[in-house]
C-alpha cells in the first residue's frame, strides 16, 4: 500500500477513535411523585459522626458556602464576611481563621469559591480581584496569581484547577469549563457557550462538587455531568413530565423572573438539579422543588424526599448540603434552633457510639451558636 495512504489511513483511524471515546452516553430517568417520609433514605445511610462547630464571639458563622473534609479536618468557607475556618472534625474545635481584608497580597473583598489541593495540602481562594491566593492548612499566605475572567465556582483535581462560571448570571448550554494547570500554566477550554435569552437564574445548592468524581449540572437542562479528564460525560438525564419547553424557554424576558416564579411553582416545575454527590451505590442532588433525590447507580431506582427524619435524634434534616470528599457520606446542616427543638429518643437501645457522638453537642445558651453538621454514611 503506498505510504502515503497508509499514513491516512492511520490518521483516520485515531480521529475515529477519539470521536467514539468522547461520545456521550445518557439514561433517561424518570422522576417518581415526591414522598414525605418513605424511610428509604434511613434504610441506606445511618449516623455515623455530629461535629458541633466551635462558637465563640470572634468566631460567628453566617452564610457556609463550601465545605471540604480532608482526613481529620474541615475546610469551611464561610460567605457572610467572607473567611475560611480550618477546624478539627472530630472536635469542632476551629484551628486556623483566614479573614484578610484589603486589596493588598493575600487579601480580598469577597471570595467567590475555595478548593483544597490534597497533594501540597493547600487551600486554593479565588477572590473579586481575579486572583487564585494560595494558603496552607495553618492559615500563612504563600503565593497569588492572576486569572483572566472572574468564575463562580472552582475545584482542584489530579494537579489541576477546574474554573467553572455562569455569565454573568444567566444560564448557558451546556455550561463552559475551564482546566488550569498550575505547574504547566496551561489552559484547556470545556464546553460550549451558547447564551440563552432568560432570566438570570440560578440553582438551589453547590454547581461543582467533588465526591468520587467532580459533577455538576446546567440550570434549566437536568442534564447530570461528570467531568473526567478533559472531557465532558453526561452519563444521566432527568425525564420529567413537568418540564419548560423549548418554546417557553425562547419567549422569557429577562425581566420575566416573577412570573417565571410563580409559573414554576403553581406547575411543579423542575428545572434544576445541583449540589450532585457520589458515594459507592448513590447518587444524591438537590432540586429548585426544596427537595433533594437519591439514586441507585445500579439500578437508577430514584427516591425523592422533602427531608430525612432521624428517630435517634429525634430531629426532621431539611438541609442537605454537599461537602467535597471522597468518604461514602452524606452531610447535613442543623441550626441552633433547630437543635433545641428536637425531641431526644428515650429508649435504651440506642447504640453507644451514638451517644457518644450526641453528647459532644454543648450548645452556648448566652447567644446562637454555629451550625451542627451531621455525616451519614453509607450502610
Amino acid at each position: 500500500m503506498n505510504m502515503k495512504y497508509l499514513f491516512l489511513t492511520v490518521i483516520i483511524c485515531l480521529l475515529s477513535f477519539c470521536t467514539t471515546q468522547n461520545k456521550h452516553t445518557v439514561d433517561i430517568i424518570s422522576v417518581p411523585e415526591p414522598k414525605l417520609v418513605d424511610g428509604w433514605m434511613n434504610a441506606h445511610f445511618e449516623l455515623d459522626r455530629i461535629v458541633p462547630i466551635e462558637t465563640t464571639k470572634d468566631y460567628i458563622l453566617g452564610n457556609v458556602q463550601r465545605v471540604i473534609l480532608y482526613k481529620d479536618k474541615l475546610i469551611i468557607l464561610d460567605m457572610r464576611w467572607p473567611s475560611i475556618f480550618v477546624l478539627n472534625v472530630n472536635t469542632g474545635k476551629i484551628e486556623t481563621y483566614i479573614n484578610r481584608k484589603g486589596k493588598g497580597p493575600g487579601e480580598s473583598n469577597n471570595i467567590c469559591d475555595i478548593a483544597f489541593d490534597d497533594k501540597l495540602e493547600q487551600i486554593l481562594a479565588f477572590n473579586d480581584y481575579k486572583k487564585l491566593l494560595y494558603f496552607d492548612l495553618n492559615g500563612n499566605f504563600l503565593k497569588e496569581e492572576n486569572i483572566d475572567g472572574l468564575f463562580d465556582n472552582i475545584s482542584y483535581n489530579n494537579g489541576n484547577i477546574i474554573f467553572y462560571h455562569l455569565s454573568g448570571g444567566y444560564s448557558c448550554f451546556p455550561h463552559t469549563v475551564r482546566i488550569y494547570n498550575p505547574a504547566k500554566k496551561s489552559w484547556i477550554k470545556l464546553g460550549e457557550e451558547k447564551k440563552v435569552d432568560f432570566p438570570p437564574i440560578r440553582g438551589y445548592g453547590r454547581v461543582l462538587v467533588k465526591s468520587k468524581n467532580i459533577w455538576f449540572s446546567p440550570v434549566l437542562s437536568l442534564d447530570m455531568n461528570m467531568l473526567q479528564g478533559d472531557t465532558i460525560k453526561t452519563l444521566y438525564h432527568l425525564d420529567v413530565k413537568n418540564k419548560l419547553t423549548d418554546e417557553e424557554l425562547n419567549l422569557r424576558t429577562i425581566s420575566d423572573m416573577l412570573s417565571f416564579r410563580n409559573e414554576t411553582r403553581e406547575r411543579n416545575i423542575l428545572y434544576a438539579i445541583q449540589s450532585i454527590r457520589e458515594t459507592e451505590k448513590y447518587l444524591i442532588f438537590n432540586t429548585n422543588l426544596s427537595d433533594f433525590m437519591m439514586m441507585n447507580k445500579n439500578t437508577l431506582e430514584l427516591h425523592r424526599a422533602m427531608m430525612m427524619e432521624d428517630e435517634y435524634l429525634g430531629i426532621r434534616l431539611f438541609n442537605y448540603f454537599p461537602h467535597d470528599g471522597d468518604d461514602n457520606r452524606i452531610m447535613f446542616v442543623v441550626t441552633h434552633d433547630e437543635w433545641m427543638r428536637r425531641n431526644p429518643y428515650d429508649g435504651d437501645d440506642m447504640p453507644e457510639k451514638l451517644k457518644a457522638e450526641i453528647e459532644k453537642v454543648k450548645l452556648q445558651q448566652n447567644y446562637e451558636n454555629n451550625p451542627i453538621l451531621l455525616f451519614y454514611k453509607e450502610k
